[in-house]
């Protein structure tokens, strides 16, 4: 309805009247602009990628820092409100009268349909072919605009007093809390307190308890001896393409006890060594004032106690500091928790996740440490092995099928199930707390590391932020809808060098030079590095690898402060401004003249996609720079001769004919989910005429003669 598109019919028209058009001959207009905008459909690929950019807005913002009155309508006094699930989603129900004052504006069965809209849109052969060639025109253009103005953008910044990269400010926005320690620091730790702390009783086993000198005794490890190699922490090999083994490198000398005592908040000693261990990273961010990062801490939704329970250890310990905001991971391990019996349904996850939440949020004086908590939260993540797939005999119904209160099943829901009951919630929530006056909370799940392309459809609607995204490179329409969203991707080149692909083959750079929103992240420095500012190494790698400009690397970090979580307060006064279109080159050190041409690129792909049907072709003409100037009347060429008339300074060559040889049969329909076939029946599509379909008939063969 957006650009509009009143019938969701119309996404599949074009593509069902274009098979009955290529049947015909030319027109004069399909003539005049040449073959390439009759084999692309330029009028019909525009209308799809809109309607693909309007599926995206009704999911999005999941956090709005400038919200109005339709995202955070005034309600009653929160004493007077209370919260109800129905079918999974959240609701915000007056007490009084019992009525839905806030709802998600989208059912679950709508955003499967739109998921099923957009892969037959991503799938589709014009609109890849066109993504692909803009994509690829970004590229050049970057590289023309480099070549021009390397040295202008250098004079740019030997202009501003004081202001490097090293001093601008940067954001980890993709770092696992129990891994944020290099190998070495973590070692050290160990054995200080090994030395210090042997008689810590730090586990209890059958009832009796076990010091840590006693726990290393029954290792028959000595600490004095432990090195690196020993701890076997970090990734090697063995874990490329193997998640499962990498998750094994969370646990040193691979002890799970150990990583309980020190890499778990919920343990015999309430957390104190990963509290004291976190205490001097805070330091060191601290002590480097322009780095800065968003921890990530699980809530498993296994118990409603979770929240509490970890509140109190971020409040107890004062583990809070300017340089760095918390961010909550949901892992996806339903199926784990349903098969130990500690979950009925996978409405008991939901309720364990976001009703303590709600409560606080309504009630913070009842629930002060959650209340608190949640003020220094940024976002939600939703993890897990995106490479694995349920087994065959796992479930042989539609997610779809069943609510989340039906949802009994010991098999795990699928990737987009989980996202939009994660996302549809939070939303709920963060519109309840923009209401009353609260921070509210980023959705950047973990999206397209490995696995189907699936994740990345679903990410493309609900998320404000992914991390990785590498498999943006295998779809270039997808890859083009990001670029136009500026949706913001925190990649990690280290940890997928290690896990997924390897760096030569990192998709980084082509997504950055292309214009999408990435950043440099971390993941896991206890497993991938090995300094002690794993960010300022990801940098410097990247450096070198790619021939990064100075430029470059402030502009990266420039992106990750806009796409992380601090408050817009704090962003304005990191960068001049929290508007993503305003530079302030005296906090940033990016050229203006970068972000002016990345600014005009992007307005450039947007006004293309709004251009009216007949002006089309040469709206996408107009974007391609030119390489040749015409020949003029009466001035010699450059020896090259040409062969008909010039007209108009303009060599009028014969045109090569674009009629479509009867002998081709029909093209391809795009591929479409199964559930989509059922629409296809309801389309109000002319049927072909007796000519055309004689003219689609292919010509009967007939045997070459001897001349021949």
């Amino acid at each position: 309805k957006l650009f509009g598109l009143s019938s969701r019919s119309r996404l599949f028209a074009p593509w069902w009247r274009a098979e009955a058009a290529l049947r015909k001959a030319p027109t004069a207009m399909q003539a005049s602009t040449g073959t390439m905008e009759w084999a692309m459909d330029l009028t019909g690929v525009f209308q799809q990628l809109r309607l693909a950019i309007s599926l995206r807005k009704k999911y999005t913002p999941c956090a709005n820092d400038q919200p109005d009155a339709a995202f955070a309508p005034q309600l009653p006094p929160a004493s007077e409100l209370r919260i109800e699930f129905r079918a999974g989603l959240a609701c915000v129900m007056r007490k009084a009268d019992d009525v839905c004052l806030l709802q998600p504006s989208v059912e679950v069965e709508e955003f499967y349909q739109d998921m099923a809209d957009l892969f037959a849109i991503r799938t589709h052969g014009a609109v890849s072919t066109f993504c692909f060639q803009r994509l690829r025109l970004l590229q050049t253009k970057f590289d023309l605009f480099m070549m021009a103005n390397f040295d202008h953008e250098m004079q740019e910044q030997m202009s501003v007093p004081h202001r490097d990269f090293y001093n601008v400010r940067k954001v980890d926005t993709h770092i696992h809390h129990s891994a944020a320690m290099n190998a070495k620091h973590l070692l050290r730790f160990i054995k200080k307190k090994a030395k210090t702390c042997g008689d810590d009783v730090v586990l209890r086993r059958g009832g009796k308890p076990v010091t840590l000198k006693e726990l290393f005794g029954d290792l028959g490890v000595s600490p004095t001896d432990l090195s690196l190699d020993h701890m076997n922490v970090t990734a090697d090999q063995t874990v490329f393409n193997r998640f499962d083994r990498f998750n094994q490198k969370y646990n040193p000398l691979n002890q799970p006890d150990l990583r309980t005592v020190f890499l778990k908040t919920d343990n015999e000693m309430q957390g104190s060594y990963l509290a004291e261990i976190t205490r001097e990273l805070l330091d060191d961010l601290e002590d480097s004032k322009y780095q800065h990062a968003e921890w990530r801490l699980s809530i498993y939704g296994r118990n409603r106690a979770e929240w509490k329970s970890l509140a109190k250890w971020v409040l107890d310990y004062k583990l809070v500091s300017p340089n760095q905001r918390w961010m909550i991971q949901i892992p996806r391990l339903y199926s784990v928790y349903r098969a130990s019996g500690q979950l009925s349904c996978f409405q008991d996850m939901l309720d364990n996740v976001f009703v303590p939440m709600f409560e606080a949020t309504l009630d913070p004086k009842g629930h002060p440490e959650v209340a608190e908590f949640l003020g220094h939260i940024s976002g939600f993540d939703s993890v897990d092995d995106e490479s694995k797939s349920n087994e065959p005999g796992d479930r042989t119904m539609s997610s779809l099928g069943r609510t989340p209160q039906e949802w009994t099943l010991h098999a795990n829901p699928s990737y987009k199930y989980y996202n939009f009951y994660l996302q549809s919630n939070l939303r709920v929530l963060n519109r309840l707390r923009a209401s009353l006056g609260f921070n509210q909370f980023h959705y950047r799940p973990h999206a397209g590391e490995a696995g189907e392309l699936h994740h990345l459809d679903a990410a493309f609607l609900l998320a404000d932020g992914i991390s990785h995204g590498l498999n943006l490179r295998k779809s270039t329409p997808l890859q083009y809808l990001y670029y136009l969203c500026g949706i913001g991707i925190a990649m990690s080149p280290c940890s997928n060098n290690n896990l997924f692909l390897s760096y030569q083959k990192t998709p980084f750079h082509d997504f950055f030079v292309r214009g999408l929103n990435v950043s440099l992240s971390t993941d896991d420095p206890l497993m991938f590095h090995q300094t002690k500012e794993p960010l300022m190494e990801e940098y410097s790698l990247a450096k070198q690898f790619f021939r990064l400009s100075s430029a470059d690397l402030c502009e990266l970090a420039r992106n990750s402060v806009l796409q992380s979580g601090f408050p817009r307060d704090v962003k304005a006064t990191w960068l001049g401004s929290a508007d993503p279109k305003v530079n302030d080159m005296f906090k940033t050190n990016v050229p203006t003249m970068r972000l002016k041409y990345r600014q005009q690129c992007h307005s450039d792909e947007m006004n293309l996609l709004t251009n009216p049907a007949d002006d089309a072709m040469k709206a996408y003409r107009d974007g391609i720079p030119q390489t040749m100037r015409p020949v003029e009347n009466g001035k010699k060429g450059s020896g090259l001769e040409v062969k008909g008339d010039v007209i108009n300074g303009k060599a009028n060559v014969p045109r090569v004919s674009s009629t479509r040889s009867p002998t081709m049969g029909p093209l391809r329909l795009p591929n479409i989910l199964p559930e989509t076939a059922e629409d296809l029946e309801r389309l109000d599509i002319p049927p072909l005429s007796p000519s055309e379909a004689t003219a689609s008939a292919p010509s009967p063969k007939r045997a070459r003669t001897s001349t021949e």
